[in-house]
């Protein structure tokens, strides 16, 4: 019953080789130097398989990125010229292919998204070289678009010399999600979030899938805080590389002393920059409120000696146009162990815009992580902003103003406990009963 086995695997460890001569044969299309720019393996080097092949495939790629696909490159290892004294030459033989052309590019596979959505991502055309690099960027380009489980090529004989067909093959894979959970925090007390998302979605009409655009509907309830959001994107607005944000939301929050709560939308137009950067223009318009205050009594701004009243309600709409330019080199947007995140806005409210809040506001934040030892990771952010109110508005009302503290943006503070603070009026002496009013500039630095 269930017999078992020893097997005991003996190993005779041989000498390590040293590399003598390297030599290229069958190089005619390209000057011989440039090839000789991609050996990774040099005389005196050990003769690690590892770099001979990494050599053959940087060759190889070399060719097939320029149309010239069946080129085929080989090592050749040979003892060195000094028989038993560990030296090996190695030849690499390259028999150079034909240049091909593509003819078309053919998508199978694809059942629900449409032939557009993943052809604008493909980075090759017929008439073009066969550019294998390039057709390699072009399968991690819809593999990034999270509509495909896989997605792989292949060069297709299109029946005439010189010319092949690149066949993109894709799997479609869940675009679809409903999250929803329960938690606790020390700012929210008890909450919970649902939400409703779809990555592949199709607003023009039933099945409302198979687009390339991105839907979400989300809720988070807690005892402090409401909020309610519909966003809406278009990836390639009017068919070109520009990408169509919409949101509409509400959100409601209660402070000890005051409550606001915020109603608008947003919509925003953006196109993709070089070096992973983006830049985009925005407009909001939102009404905000200050209500149910709860506390009347005067206080003290312990900066400048002036008098405060929390008591101010107000209700007024903020109609507002932000010009942003952004940076994204991380690579994972979730969990991230190296690259840059940044981001650089200006805003103007009011003034030609219209409505009852004359504000400008400047941002600036950046992120950078740094892989380290034991798959730790170094994160350090910076992050700057500076509002001020400008023509009929006197000051920066509560509900603008910028405030720190709280695990959100600075731990070992109470939540919105850091900055400027105002005291009773009539506080007895030594009383340190103070309260926050937020700043009009913010500097902040994490790691």
């Amino acid at each position: 019953k269930g017999a078992k086995a020893m097997a005991t695997v003996y190993v005779r460890e041989g000498r390590v080789y040293q590399v003598g001569r390297i030599s290229i044969t069958g190089v005619t299309l390209f000057p011989e130097v440039e090839i000789w720019l991609l050996m990774r393996i040099k005389t005196g080097m050990d003769a690690a398989q590892s770099r001979i092949k990494a050599t053959v495939e940087a060759v190889q790629s070399y060719y097939t990125s320029r149309g010239y696909l069946d080129t085929v490159v080989k090592q050749v290892v040979r003892p060195g010229e000094q028989a038993g004294a560990g030296v090996v030459d190695i030849v690499f033989q390259v028999t150079e292919g034909k240049l091909t052309r593509i003819r078309n590019v053919v998508i199978q596979g694809n059942t629900q998204t449409r032939d557009k959505v993943i052809r604008r991502e493909v980075e090759v055309y017929p008439g073009e070289v066969y550019n294998e690099a390039k057709v390699s960027r072009s399968e991690r380009r819809l593999m990034n678009l999270g509509f495909f489980s896989s997605a792989r090529s292949h060069p297709a004989d299109a029946g005439i010399q010189g010319t092949k067909d690149v066949v993109f093959e894709v799997e479609e894979g869940r675009t679809g999600n409903l999250a929803m959970g329960v938690g606790f925090s020390s700012i929210d007390n008890l909450m919970g979030f649902l939400e409703l998302s779809q990555g592949n979605f199709d607003i023009s009409g039933p099945p409302f899938k198979g687009a390339g655009q991105k839907v979400k509907l989300g809720m988070s309830l807690s005892e402090t805080r409401q909020k309610y959001n519909i966003s809406f994107v278009e990836p390639w607005f009017l068919d070109r590389a520009l990408r169509l944000g919409v949101d509409l939301y509400h959100s409601a929050v209660d402070y000890t002393e005051y409550d606001t709560t915020r109603t608008g939308g947003a919509i925003e137009l953006s196109k993709a920059l070089p070096f992973a950067s983006r830049v985009g223009l925005e407009y909001r318009l939102e009404r905000v409120t200050l209500s149910d205050i709860q506390n009347t009594n005067e206080y003290i701004n312990i900066d400048t000696g002036e008098s405060f009243y929390f008591e101010r309600e107000s209700d007024r709409m903020e109609s507002s146009m932000t010009l942003s330019l952004s940076h994204d080199s991380r690579n994972n947007a979730f969990f991230p162990t190296q690259g840059t995140r940044a981001r650089l806005s200006g805003t103007v409210s009011g003034g030609p815009l219209g409505f009852d809040s004359d504000l400008y506001e400047i941002k600036l934040s950046v992120s950078q992580y740094v892989p380290l030892w034991w798959e730790h990771v170094l994160s350090v952010r910076l992050q700057g902003e500076v509002v001020e109110a400008y023509g009929d508005m006197a000051d920066v009302p509560i509900t603008d103003r910028l405030f720190l503290g709280g695990a959100y943006t600075l731990r070992g503070f109470h939540y919105r406990d850091v900055g400027p603070k105002v005291r009773l009026a009539d506080a007895a002496e030594g009383d340190m009963s103070y309260k926050p009013i937020g700043g009009k500039s913010l500097g902040l630095a994490n790691v």
